[in-house]
């Protein structure tokens, strides 16, 4: 990722711009990086299912939810622009960001994976409002789930098989692995297996 801007600019002054252009962008600290372009089919297709299998269900509950060009704040000049975001404030369609996002989710990518996992995730953290971070890969069946429970201590949890199911009560909704990699033939992560010895024996004799 390429810093574009050698001076740093406001919230205010980058979404005036990032919506007048091509690419992905998101704003650090001020400063400007160019995102990854032309995501994998693996990646597009993982959110296109996210989207459409908790969207109905978080919209009964007056949720709105949308996919990577909404906004969301997460630093006084700080922009990103998460795969799927569930907001459950009131709405306004003035705005141009996310007001208080409930759920975020980042469908990792070879190029962003690590940052996702890191800075991403510190940065979704520490808003306000938010209670529920998924990052899922779509390439291995595998799902993370950070929950914020009424203390505000956040716990993680991990999905590895397509017959689970998120209980996802925040916004209303649940999601079935099978839903998430609907019409992709994601690997399987191997299991380490328990080997009993057998009586009598010792290793190395």
């Amino acid at each position: 990722m390429a810093v574009l801007n050698p001076s740093p600019v406001t919230s205010e002054e980058f979404l005036e711009w990032v919506f007048e252009q091509e690419g992905r962008f998101e704003l650090v600290d001020g400063f400007v990086y160019e995102m990854m372009a032309g995501a994998r089919e693996g990646h597009n297709v993982v959110t296109s299912n996210i989207v459409m299998t908790i969207g109905p269900q978080a919209k009964r509950e007056g949720c709105r939810t949308t996919s990577s060009d909404t906004a969301v704040s997460t630093g006084e000049n700080s922009i990103r622009f998460p795969d799927v975001v569930v907001d459950c404030s009131p709405p306004d369609t003035s705005a141009t960001k996310a007001r208080t996002p409930t759920m975020l989710v980042e469908v990792l990518s070879p190029g962003t994976g690590e940052i996702d996992r890191t800075d991403k995730l510190e940065e979704y953290q520490r808003l306000d409002g938010t209670k529920l971070i998924m990052l899922a890969d779509p390439d291995v069946v595998l799902v993370k789930l950070y929950r914020r429970d009424d203390d505000g201590a956040w716990h993680s949890e991990k999905y590895e098989d397509l017959s689970d199911i998120i209980d996802l009560n925040e916004i209303g909704a649940s999601l079935a692995l099978r839903d998430i990699y609907d019409t992709l033939e994601p690997r399987t992560r191997p299991r380490l297996t328990v080997v009993e010895k057998a009586s009598g024996m010792v290793p190395g004799r």
